[in-house]
């Protein structure tokens, strides 16, 4: 298999070499050499959503009924933890600018094959489920690399492939294995925020962001020469769907044997909600630390606390709201990580020892600033011969002050230069006053 790679040839891609004039360039290997982004409109933002969920959160600890009154703690950590993989998968597709639509599909995949292989134990079901979501991951990444598909079309086809898949395997062997316990969760919950923060970490290193700027630059389904990146973005993405399928079958409590299969669609909807509302662009590249485990917990809590309080409407609309509000968070991350143009040239000119042997140019209405001290200074030399040739210390013939004027109150027209004190005595001559 051979991904697209930077052409090294003369007929190279126009994607991968850009003019060194302008700001937000690229060097020779194709990486932005743009200003760093701003990472400040992620900080505010992720506390406003970390005070946001704590507030609900307590809200839903107040509530009398509802499944937190029912499984307190536990449950929420045990439904949170597979959200908040789906969330990190959605955020990890985005970032690579290939969105993977299919997560919700990949995890009810993983989540069949687990269940399925439970009777051979935990080690075979794990490698089942997890196997399979790998396999999923490396066709879709091999479509959106390789291909270059965009990614949205990619997933369509490969969640509408699984769901027509489910619809006629039928459902799985009976769950063999025991319910996930409680520290069995809250490893799962850990380790899926533990994660989700490194790679928030490891996407904000302006090199790293810098790697991901052709993807978001190229238009689809032309050559950036990060193929490489995309496609292990999007196995990456896949494999973290399917261990939040997992979780969530073995975090499910059985009734009868029967399996806890998550629903395909709205855990889509939920992970894409999630991963934009935490600060996710839509446009590739830019993105937060925490605000994707934040913005999971946030929305969780306001399902829980609507099926808590009865609220008239189904809580899957939460999810989708979640959504058109990740819409106008994404504009806002872009437009505060807008460099102004002055800005962006002044930065790359910081440091530079150009600086030191360029000078800037005059304004344009300072162009003939110095023309009247051009003339004072051809009138000066405009008497013949050198106006200071003296005797006894004086001038002979030349006023040096004459052209600018500052003294004719002062001079005499006789040629002394007492006129306005009274004539010039002889010893004002002999000392030059």
């Amino acid at each position: 298999m051979k991904f697209d790679s930077p052409n090294r040839s003369d007929d190279r891609d126009t994607t991968a070499t850009m003019s060194l004039g302008s700001p937000g360039v690229s060097t020779t290997d194709g990486a932005a050499d743009s200003p760093a982004d701003r990472m400040a409109v992620h900080v505010v933002w992720e506390i406003g959503l970390l005070l946001l969920g704590g507030g609900v959160l307590f809200a839903l600890t107040q509530s009398a009924s509802g499944p937190f009154a029912d499984g307190s703690w536990s449950a929420f950590t045990a439904a949170l933890a597979p959200v908040v993989l789906l969330a990190c998968a959605m955020a990890v597709s985005l970032r690579v600018g290939a969105v993977n639509l299919a997560v919700g599909p990949i995890a009810l995949i993983a989540a069949w094959m687990f269940v399925d292989a439970s009777g051979s134990g935990s080690a075979v079901a794990l490698a089942m489920g997890l196997g399979a979501a790998a396999f999923v991951g490396i066709v879709l990444a091999t479509l959106s690399a390789w291909l270059r598909a965009p990614g949205w079309a990619a997933s369509g086809a490969v969640g509408g492939a699984i769901g027509l898949w489910a619809g006629s395997a039928g459902d799985p062997s009976a769950f063999m294995l025991e319910q996930l316990p409680t520290t069995g969760a809250l490893a799962a919950l850990a380790a899926a925020a533990g994660l989700s923060l490194f790679l928030g970490l490891v996407g904000a290193f302006a090199g790293i962001r810098s790697r991901l700027a052709p993807i978001r630059e190229t238009p689809a389904g032309e050559r950036h020469g990060r193929g490489g990146i995309v496609f292990l973005g999007v196995l990456l993405s896949s494999s973290l769907a399917g261990a939040a399928g997992v979780v969530a079958a073995w975090t499910a409590v059985p009734d009868a044997g029967a399996a806890g299969l998550p629903d395909p669609i709205l855990l889509t909807v939920l992970a894409l909600g999630a991963a934009l509302l935490g600060g996710t662009s839509l446009m590739g590249r830019r993105g937060g630390v925490c605000g994707t485990v934040f913005a999971s917990m946030l929305v969780l809590a306001l399902m829980w606390l609507a099926q808590a309080r009865g609220w008239s409407f189904d809580p899957s609309w939460i999810a989708l709201s979640a959504i058109v509000a990740g819409f106008l968070v994404t504009r806002l991350v872009e437009a505060m990580n807008t460099v102004d143009e002055a800005e962006a040239a002044s930065t790359s000119r910081a440091g530079s020892l150009a600086d030191l042997r360029e000078d800037d140019p005059l304004p344009a209405d300072r162009t003939d600033s110095f023309e009247r001290y051009d003339d004072d200074l051809a009138d000066l030399g405009s008497g013949g011969g050198d106006p200071w040739s003296t005797t006894g210390g004086i001038p002979k013939t030349a006023d040096p002050f004459g052209a600018s004027g500052v003294f004719d109150d002062l001079r005499d027209n006789q040629g002394g230069y007492g006129t306005r004190f009274g004539p010039a005595t002889d010893d004002d001559r002999r000392y030059g006053r």
